[in-house]
């Protein structure tokens, strides 16, 4: 009877045992979240170059591509214009379901770095810094521009395709200089001082504040929802434009012009 006792401690600790051991191994969840882990590292490969060739066939702006879909670079042209775009993902933002990366531009002496982030129906630009040179200015507005080139300070902006401008925030600096713009026909000139931008969220709208070095308003510049630009240049302003009599008070803003977005630059 004894012997008999024995054995039947030793079963039941052999069966804790085996209990114990079949509770540690993985379960199914686990194993799919890790066969997803080796998918998204294995798709985080794919050349970049194949990526363009199957989505972007015969884009004629598109010069050069290289890298893979985690981190490369596009070699491209448009608007008189040559540069590159490179660009590393940033897996951070797929927690908030948003496709991220860290991107930056080259174009002559125009460099611009940030972040880039879409989401459902969303589009952020967040930390964005850098300077845009007087080819990358007219390529955007076809004007003669001076040498100075407009630093960009802390930039963000965040579009919603439903609701419209949701965050805005920046600084832009420009050092002035004599600038050609088209007006009735003929070419006016104008000795601008250095300027200030800021750039903020007005009911809606994006709007970028024009400032001169005493924080003094020169003019105020709106997007809204629907892509519309709206312009208003201040008395103070256009005191500096040659053959310019207008009166007022420094602060009336004389000159208004309302036209879409897209027509900017044609």
């Amino acid at each position: 009877m004894r012997i008999i006792r024995g054995r039947s401690k030793h079963r039941q600790v052999a069966r804790a045992v085996t209990i114990r051991t079949d509770s540690k191994k993985p379960g199914r969840g686990w194993w799919l979240l890790a066969a997803l882990m080796l998918m998204g590292a294995i798709a985080l490969q794919i050349p970049a170059a194949w990526l363009a060739a199957r989505f972007f066939p015969n884009n004629p702006y598109v010069d050069q591509v290289s890298g893979q879909l985690w981190s490369g670079q596009v070699i491209g042209h448009g608007q008189g214009l040559s540069g590159v775009l490179s660009w590393r993902l940033r897996p951070q933002d797929l927690f908030w379901l948003r496709l991220g990366a860290d991107v930056q531009v080259e174009s002559g002496s125009t460099r611009l770095q940030g972040q880039v982030a879409l989401g459902r129906q969303q589009l952020l630009l967040r930390d964005w810094s850098g300077q845009m040179d007087a080819e990358t200015l007219r390529s955007a507005l076809p004007w003669q521009w001076p040498a100075s080139p407009v630093q960009v300070r802390a930039l963000a902006l965040h579009w919603h395709q439903q609701k419209g401008w949701q965050a805005a925030q920046g600084t832009l600096n420009w050092g002035g200089g004599a600038l050609g713009y088209p007006f009735e026909g003929r070419l006016e000139r104008a000795v601008l001082p250095p300027l200030q931008g800021k750039l903020s969220l007005d009911k809606e709208r994006l709007h970028l504040a024009l400032l001169d070095n005493s924080s003094a308003r020169m003019g105020d510049v709106y997007v809204d929802r629907e892509k519309m630009l709206d312009v208003q240049l201040t008395q103070r302003l256009l005191l500096n434009v040659a053959g310019y009599q207008g009166q007022a008070g420094l602060d009336t803003a004389v000159v208004s012009v309302r036209q879409p977005l897209s027509s900017l630059g044609q």
